[in-house]
C-alpha cells in the first residue's frame, strides 16, 4: 500500500460561478457546480454573476388576506376575505363588503374592451359590473361563476359547480341570454369521464382555456358558428390564481407542478429543481396559491404544509430556468407597467424595487454543491479560497466552509464589509488540519452584494 506522498500535488485553482439556481431534483454531489443546495433572497438577473434579489418599499397597508390586487382609472383596489376595497386619498373604502369573513372568497376581475367598465366575482356573487361611479349587478349572468376571462370581445365564465363554459353576447358584457348564432349568448358542455368540474379560465394565443383538475381543454373560434373544442390534454391545473401569462407563455400551478405552455405542443413541467417544495404542497387547499410575474421572472406563492394561505414564494427566472427561494410570502400579484404590486396576508400592498425590504436589511445565503475536485479516491486539503464579489455599504459577506457531504459543523473563515463598494478580489486562506475527501462552501450575510465567482484551491493527497 502506497503512503501519502511528502510532498502533496498542488490542484489548479478552480473557478466556479454560481447563479445556476436550487436544484432539489438529484443528490447534492450530482448537481451542477453553479448549483445550489440550499440558497434564500439571491437571484440570476445579472446572469452569470449571483446578487441579493431586488427589495420591496410599503404602498399601502390595508387589513386582511389580499387574494386580487389591481389598478382601474388610476386607482387602486384589493380584494381580501370580506369585500372588495378602493384606495381614495390613502383610505381604503368597500366597493363591496360581505359584512363577514371567509379566506375561500377569492376575487376575480376583468376590464372589458375600451376599459371604461370593470367587472368582478367571487364564486358566489351575480357577476358586478363598475363604471367607477355606478354598481350593477348583472341578473342575467350565470351564477356562482367564479372564473372569467375574455377572447374576441366576448366575456367567458365558468363555476366550481357544473361543466358548462358560458359566452356572453359579441361586444355586451351584460347580454347573457340573445340566441343570435352570430352576436348572441351560448354555453359549451365540458365534460370528462372523471367528473372533475373546472378550476380555471384563461385566454391564451388566441383562444380560451378551461381547465380542470387533471386536464386542460381548448376552445378555439370566435361564435356558435366555428366553436371547436380539441382533445384535452392530460395535465391540469389547481389554481386559477395560479394562471399567468408572461409574453409568450402561459404559467399555472398543477398537482404534480408548475407547467410553462407555449401553444401548439404539450405543456411542459419545469418545476423539478424545486421538487421538495411542490411535495408540500397542501392539495386541500391549492386554490389559494399564487403566481405572478415582473416580466423576467415567474413568482411562486404556495400553501405547504397544514396551511390554508400561502407560506413560501419563489422566484423563476423565466430566461434562464433558475429557481430562486424568498423570504417573503405574498398572496397576489399584478404588474403594472414594469413595476410588480403585491398583497400579502397581513393586509400590505408592496412595491417591488430598491435594495431592502420596507428599510429592513436582506438577509442572504447560498450553499452550493459539495466539491471533491476530483480527489474522490484519495483526500485534499483545502488550501486557497477566493471570492470575487461587489459589497455594497453596509452589507456584510460571510465566507464559511465545511467537510463532508452534510452536517452542521461550518467554520466561518471570514467576514468581509465594503464601505465603498468597489468590486475586488478577496484572498480567503482557509487551513484544514484534518484533509477530507468532500467540503462544502457557504456563502452568507445580509444587505447588496454581487458574487461574481468563486476560485478555490486545495492541496491533493493521493491514496
Amino acid at each position: 500500500m502506497q503512503g501519502w506522498t511528502a510532498s502533496p500535488s498542488k490542484a489548479k485553482p478552480v473557478t466556479v460561478t454560481l447563479a445556476d439556481g436550487l436544484n432539489q431534483a438529484a443528490e447534492p454531489i450530482e448537481i451542477g457546480d453553479g448549483q445550489a443546495v440550499n440558497v434564500l433572497n439571491m437571484d440570476s438577473a445579472l446572469y452569470p454573476t449571483l446578487q441579493t434579489r431586488e427589495g420591496f418599499s410599503l404602498l399601502s397597508q390595508h387589513t386582511g388576506y389580499v387574494n386580487r390586487l389591481f389598478r382601474f382609472k388610476g386607482e387602486w383596489y384589493c380584494g381580501n376575505q370580506r369585500g372588495l376595497y378602493r384606495l381614495t386619498s390613502g383610505v381604503w373604502s368597500a366597493l363591496y363588503d360581505y359584512g363577514n369573513e371567509d379566506n375561500n372568497r377569492l376575487w376575480d376581475v376583468n376590464i372589458f374592451f375600451s376599459g371604461d367598465k370593470l367587472y368582478f366575482l367571487d364564486g358566489s356573487l351575480q357577476l358586478q359590473e363598475w363604471d367607477g361611479t355606478t354598481l350593477t349587478a348583472l341578473g342575467s349572468a350565470p351564477v356562482s361563476s367564479a372564473f372569467m376571462t375574455t377572447h374576441a370581445n366576448r366575456f367567458y365564465l365558468a363555476n366550481r359547480g357544473d361543466n358548462l363554459l358560458s359566452f356572453s353576447g359579441l361586444r355586451d358584457a351584460s347580454d347573457w341570454t340573445s340566441t343570435d348564432k352570430y352576436t348572441g349568448t351560448g354555453k359549451i358542455t365540458v365534460e370528462t369521464a372523471d367528473g372533475e368540474l373546472p378550476t380555471g379560465l384563461a385566454s391564451f394565443s388566441d383562444h380560451v382555456i378551461l381547465f380542470k383538475k387533471y386536464t386542460m381543454h381548448e376552445l378555439f373560434g370566435e361564435d356558435s358558428t366555428n366553436f371547436t373544442m380539441t382533445a384535452p390534454f392530460p395535465v391540469g391545473c389547481i389554481s386559477d390564481r395560479s394562471i399567468v401569462l408572461n409574453r409568450t407563455a402561459l404559467y399555472w400551478l398543477g398537482p404534480d407542478g408548475v407547467y410553462e405552455y407555449q401553444g401548439g405542443s404539450s405543456p411542459v413541467r419545469i418545476s423539478e429543481p424545486i421538487k421538495d417544495f411542490i411535495q408540500g404542497i397542501n392539495q386541500a387547499n391549492a386554490r389559494h396559491c399564487c403566481f405572478g410575474t415582473d416580466g423576467r421572472f415567474l413568482f411562486v406563492s404556495l400553501v405547504t404544509g397544514d396551511a390554508q394561505l400561502p407560506t413560501v414564494t419563489l422566484k423563476y427566472d423565466i430566461v434562464g430556468r433558475r429557481w430562486w427561494p424568498v423570504s417573503f410570502v405574498a398572496t397576489s400579484y399584478y404588474l403594472d407597467g414594469q413595476t410588480l404590486y403585491m398583497g400579502t396576508a397581513d393586509g400590505r400592498i408592496l412595491q417591488s424595487g430598491g435594495t431592502s425590504d420596507a428599510g429592513s436589511a436582506i438577509s442572504w445565503s447560498i450553499e452550493p454543491k459539495p466539491w471533491s475536485d476530483g480527489a474522490e479516491t484519495g483526500r485534499a486539503a483545502l488550501h486557497k479560497f477566493w471570492v470575487v464579489a461587489e459589497i455594497a455599504p453596509g452589507a456584510v459577506l460571510n465566507i464559511a466552509y465545511a467537510p463532508g457531504l452534510a452536517g452542521d459543523n461550518w467554520t466561518t473563515a471570514q467576514t468581509l464589509t465594503n464601505a465603498d463598494g468597489v468590486a475586488r478580489s478577496y484572498r480567503i486562506p482557509v487551513v484544514v488540519r484534518t484533509p477530507e475527501t468532500w467540503f462544502r462552501p457557504k456563502l452568507f450575510g445580509s444587505g447588496h452584494v454581487k458574487i461574481h465567482r468563486i476560485i478555490r484551491e486545495v492541496t491533493r493527497r493521493n491514496a
